[in-house]
This record gives structure tokens, C-alpha cells and sequence, in this order.
């Protein structure tokens, strides 16, 4: 049996998902759209070793990414929970959750702010340290592997795209909340006149 030759120019060509002639190669979007996939791989994979290491120490992904940032910021008074959202760019509730297991563990220790009665500064306590130092190595290894074939300038670069991707990132995010909220409401009316027409 004869096989039949491949036909031509039937093939299906999707729409553009972006129109930013920056992110088109030739007119294409397939480089935009493999580097979302790229990103999507990296952030699974982020969360899988960040989750490993929290097992290390008994404690949940977020909660390790918690306990390092803390030790990090903390400087010499300890941190207030809303510049330690602003800084991991979480809710200030989450914050607080998520360090109040911390704290029943005795890795972190919360106390007022002399200088600002409505703020509560967070500290790293001398168990947490020991948790932390003996967890580093481990830490040091998968950094290494992780972002080793990073040169200086692709470091710096990388640090750029990524702030960069932020503000887009928090703009997308404005705008997906206005639509859903403006969809919502139109739900909300129909639902509204629906129950009128029933009335009547």
C-alpha cells in the first residue's frame, strides 16, 4: 500500500500569546512560549530542593525559606513581620502562620518593636541558628549545583530579568484580579435578574 505523502501548509498555527515585539523571534512566539516553560521546570524544581531541605530540618518548604530569611534580614534587632513580608512578597498572615509553628519549635522568637508599638520584630533564636548551621553545607551543595554554571555578568543579568518579571508579574496579577472582581459582579447581576424574572 502506496503510504500518502504529508500534506502541506495544513498544520495549525496558533495566535500570538504575546505582542511585544521584544519577546517575538521572526515574528514567533515559540521562544516566549518555551521560556515560560522553562520557568514553570525551574520553579518546580526550586520548590522540590526547597522542600528537601526543609525535610532536613523537620520543617516544611515554606517554613525553612522562613527560618533562612529570617537569619538573613534579622540584622542585629530582629525583623518586623511587614518588611519581612514585603521581602518575600507574601501576606503578612502568612508571616505570622507560618512563625508561630516556628516559634512553638523554638527556631524564632517574636517580640514588640521598642521603637514602634503596632510592629513585631523576629528573631532567630540561638536553636534555630544551630539548625541552621548544621543545614548549610547541604544548602551550600544544592546552591552549587543549582546555579553553578551561572558566570558573574549572567548573575547580574539574571537578577535584572528577574525584578523585571516582578513588576510585569504584579501588573498581570492587578489585572486578573480587576477582570475576576468585574466577572463576579456581572455574575452577581444576572443571578440578580434571574431571581426577579423568577419572581415576577
Amino acid at each position: 500500500m502506496r503510504r500518502e505523502a504529508p500534506r502541506r501548509g495544513n498544520g495549525y498555527h496558533p495566535p500570538l500569546t504575546v505582542s511585544h515585539r521584544a519577546l517575538l523571534v521572526d515574528g514567533s512566539d515559540i521562544e516566549f512560549r518555551r521560556l515560560i516553560v522553562r520557568l514553570l521546570q525551574i520553579e518546580e524544581r526550586l520548590r522540590h530542593a526547597r522542600a528537601y531541605l526543609g525535610r532536613q530540618a523537620g520543617l516544611t518548604g515554606p517554613q525553612y525559606s522562613l527560618l533562612m530569611a529570617v537569619a538573613y534580614l534579622q540584622g542585629e534587632t530582629g525583623i518586623a513581620v511587614r518588611a519581612l513580608a514585603r521581602e518575600l512578597r507574601v501576606t503578612s498572615a502568612f508571616i505570622t502562620s507560618e512563625s508561630r509553628r516556628l516559634i512553638e519549635r523554638g527556631l524564632l522568637a517574636k517580640r514588640q518593636n521598642p521603637h514602634d508599638s503596632r510592629s513585631t520584630l523576629v528573631t532567630v533564636t540561638p536553636a534555630g541558628r544551630r539548625a541552621i548551621e548544621r543545614l548549610v553545607p547541604e544548602v551550600r551543595a544544592i546552591n552549587d549545583l543549582f546555579f553553578g554554571h551561572l558566570s558573574r555578568p549572567a548573575f547580574v543579568q539574571a537578577k535584572r530579568f528577574l525584578e523585571q518579571l516582578l513588576d510585569g508579574s504584579r501588573q498581570a496579577l492587578t489585572h486578573i484580579a480587576a477582570r475576576e472582581a468585574h466577572g463576579s459582579s456581572l455574575a452577581a447581576t444576572r443571578r440578580a435578574r434571574n431571581g426577579r424574572a423568577q419572581a415576577h
